[in-house]
């Protein structure tokens, strides 16, 4: 981002630095930031991380002098220790400390990743891929990485079905996230499953995993036959319905998103169970995760004269994940994938006839952090080659 204003001059106080610049703003810098984000190569390493130690530095630092160069940098020489910091006006600029300022950058930050909430007229526009360009092709792995940042979840097709190609297309972006299934799944029906995805059964909308801390943010499959009757694939945005309940009944959002229930996962082996709420808030108030597995979740610990609103909450919410008014849906056919954000949009699926024909699917976790990651570089690269 390119300053608007050069710097006009520089006032030491007691304990801070205020920056007058030419457009007529002020900014106010203590000195104990200023030294903790020295950018000498004594304080940042080249990789980028800090080398000084932050609890290391005099609380009450000040400079011997400082001085501002034309008009673009401002030099600080510190009283207490040989050392010299030099602030460029960009940085300084890009660093301003007002509360504006800061919510000035958040929303740039949301900007450059934004999050279209959708429901059953997506059903018109379903963000696809294909894998014979997404796998050589940057921009277009950017573009479809981009899509499910934006949409939550989508689709790739004309992924070889060879076994273990969902690990392949997770390559593309990060790592496989192992769990207790192993680096992958199978999703076929079996004889005495320790799961009901292992079934014909029709499966409601919902998140993955729930019971495991941290939850696995990503979830693949990948069809690998496609021949049974029904079975359709079924995706709902749980930020859209946590976006209109807020709206329409925010005391059951307040319910949903301040009242702890426990996920289980449990067998003879293995016991896995996480304990948090259905609706996750990050610390800006926004929701950041939705949690929704009524198989897993287990006899609700809320006090006797709440629990009947709570029942109440977890029922509309319930209902507002199989209203068909969210549903996006599609068939997935022999050589198509699909990847959902495991913290934000529930999948599910229509009862299918094991007996006439066959679905085979296998699916992996992974991580978004990963994702996003790879799709920052991306677009970083792209833009560095436009320059």
């Amino acid at each position: 981002m390119s300053i608007p204003a050069r710097i006009k001059k520089i006032v030491e106080t007691t304990d801070t630095l205020i920056v007058y610049w030419k457009n007529g703003e002020v900014s106010k810098y203590p000195y104990l930031y200023l030294r903790d984000n020295c950018p000498s190569p004594s304080t940042i390493h080249s990789s980028g991380q800090k080398l000084i130690e932050t609890p290391a530095i005099n609380p009450a630092i000040c400079p011997k002098n400082s001085e501002l160069n034309n008009d673009t940098e401002v030099q600080i020489n510190w009283e207490t220790e040989e050392h010299t910091s030099l602030f460029s006006a960009q940085w300084l600029f890009d660093h301003r400390l007002s509360k504006a300022a800061i919510a000035e950058r958040r929303e740039q930050r949301i900007a450059r990743e934004p999050v279209n909430l959708w429901d059953d007229a997506l059903n018109d526009n379903i963000p696809v891929g294909d894998y014979t360009e997404v796998s050589v092709s940057d921009e277009a792995l950017c573009a479809w990485l981009e899509n499910v940042s934006r949409y939550g979840f989508a689709v790739l097709r004309n992924v070889p079905a060879e076994l273990g190609m969902v690990c392949k297309v997770v390559e593309l972006f990060g790592y496989v996230r192992e769990t207790n299934y192993g680096k992958l799944f199978d999703v076929k029906t079996r004889v005495n499953p320790s799961n009901l995805a292992f079934t014909s059964l029709g499966l409601s909308a919902h998140t993955d995993n729930p019971y495991r801390n941290p939850t696995p943010t990503l979830q693949l499959l990948h069809c690998l036959q496609s021949s049974a009757v029904g079975g359709n694939s079924v995706v709902v945005d749980g930020f859209k319905i946590m976006a209109d309940l807020k709206l329409h009944s925010p005391q059951m959002f307040h319910l949903l998103s301040t009242t702890p229930v426990t996920f289980r996962f449990e067998n003879e082996h293995e016991w896995i169970e996480r304990t948090d709420t259905i609706i996750g808030i990050d610390v800006f108030g926004e929701v950041n995760a939705m949690r929704f597995n009524n198989r897993s979740v287990q006899a609700f610990e809320v006090d006797e004269d709440n629990m009947p609103a709570f029942y109440t909450a977890y029922q509309h919410l319930a209902k507002m994940i199989d209203d068909e008014r969210y549903f996006v849906q599609f068939k997935m056919e022999a050589t198509d994938l699909f990847i959902v954000d495991n913290e934000r949009v529930m999948h599910g699926r229509s009862a299918y006839d094991g007996s006439a024909g066959e679905r085979f699917l296998q699916g992996t976790y992974a991580d978004r952090d990963g994702l996003l990651s790879k799709l920052r570089v991306l677009k970083r690269k792209a833009i560095t080659q436009l320059v």
